[in-house]
């Protein structure tokens, strides 16, 4: 009999009044270690001696590897998996390949996120909420802001209004670092400004993970999403050209959230916060501006003065373009007020 493998020796067995979890743990232990020395899940053309059986092959959404696998996970696991195993059972040949999801912006913000804390606060951060005084008025502060924005969304149907923070815990203190704090030694936490370190670090633990649970997974058909793995790059690559051959794929243009920081669309999973907020459409309306004439001869502003007169040598007409959600509230208006301290700029606009 084979021994347990090293990854499934961490979890203790013994202490008081728990003999029959103990029992049962052992014998788990036991019984999959048998499943990697024989490679019970491992599925071939042809298994059993050359002869072919009917296939039957299951699949799973890639979990996103930016940290430990949860029960979510899980439980919706454990719907492939007995699945599988019924249809083992029933004498067919089984593939249940994995793989981790790595792909996205999440990684890379959480990497940036824990650069900035660790620049900001050093190694090991030390951050102002530790003070219990500071932490209540930060609390209190953050808890203001996302009341104030849930009783502006109010009406959105899809989130109800309430922001995640006020829904799950009413407070938002949340610190990168503190996070992998909870899966990962303090002394390897500075590595994980690196992006890539994530896609090394978590995925083996989440192999690790699924088969102390059992999985029945061919680990030999297992991979990672992103240009790190060629071989999906190269999947991914052909998937979008074939598309685009056949029409199905076209280069357009459409309103999207941009990440000034990350020069990049930031789509709704991408965000640190923010999940759900869109482009806003705005109305613009244009007012020409009119020079000075026998019945409004008003004085105007040098800058004003100075455009109207460059317009008037080219022919052009010179117009403020204020935005409005409501345009219907702009019939028969007389006057348009202008924020003396804002900047404005002038722009040329080919209408054509």
């Amino acid at each position: 009999m084979s021994l347990p493998t090293e990854g499934m020796q961490d979890l203790s067995i013994g202490g008081k009044g728990t003999a029959k979890r103990d029992a049962l743990r052992a014998n788990e232990l036991k019984v999959q270690a048998m499943w990697e020395e024989c490679r019970a899940f491992e599925s071939n053309h042809n298994d059993n001696d050359g002869e072919e059986k009917n296939k039957f092959m299951v699949t799973f959404p890639y979990p996103y590897s930016n940290g430990h696998l949860h029960i979510g996970h899980a439980f919706s696991l454990t719907k492939a998996v007995f699945r599988a195993q019924f249809e083992r059972h029933l004498g067919k040949n089984v593939l249940f390949p994995f793989a981790f999801h790595c792909t996205g912006m999440p990684i890379q913000a959480a990497a940036n996120k824990l650069k900035a804390e660790i620049s900001e606060f050093g190694i090991p951060p030390q951050f102002p909420e530790e003070d219990p005084e500071v932490r209540k008025q930060m609390e209190e502060q953050l808890v203001a802001q996302a009341l104030a924005k849930a009783a502006k969304n109010i009406d959105k149907k899809a989130k109800g209004g309430k922001t995640k923070l006020v829904s799950k815990t009413g407070t938002g203190i949340v610190r990168q670092w503190n996070i992998l704090l909870k899966m990962v030694p303090v002394e390897d936490i500075p590595a994980f400004v690196d992006p890539f370190h994530w896609l090394m670090h978590f995925p083996p633990i989440g192999v690790d993970h699924l088969k102390r649970f059992g999985a029945g997974i061919d680990w030999r058909r297992a991979f990672i999403t992103t240009a790190v793995n060629p071989y999906y790059d190269a999947f991914i690559r052909w998937q979008f050209n074939t598309l685009r051959r056949k029409g199905k794929v076209l280069f357009g243009k459409r309103n999207n959230v941009y990440s000034i920081l990350d020069g990049q669309v930031c789509a709704d999973h991408d965000r640190s916060e923010g999940e759900g907020d869109g482009p806003q459409e705005y109305v613009l309306i244009k007012l020409e501006v009119l020079p000075p004439t026998e019945y409004f001869n008003q004085p105007r502003h040098a800058k004003m003065s100075n455009l109207l007169a460059t317009l008037k040598q080219k022919q052009q007409k010179l117009y403020f373009v204020p935005a409005t959600l409501r345009p219907e509230t702009m019939y028969g208006q007389t006057n348009c007020f202008v924020l003396p301290t804002g900047e404005y700029g002038a722009y040329y606009v080919d209408a054509t």
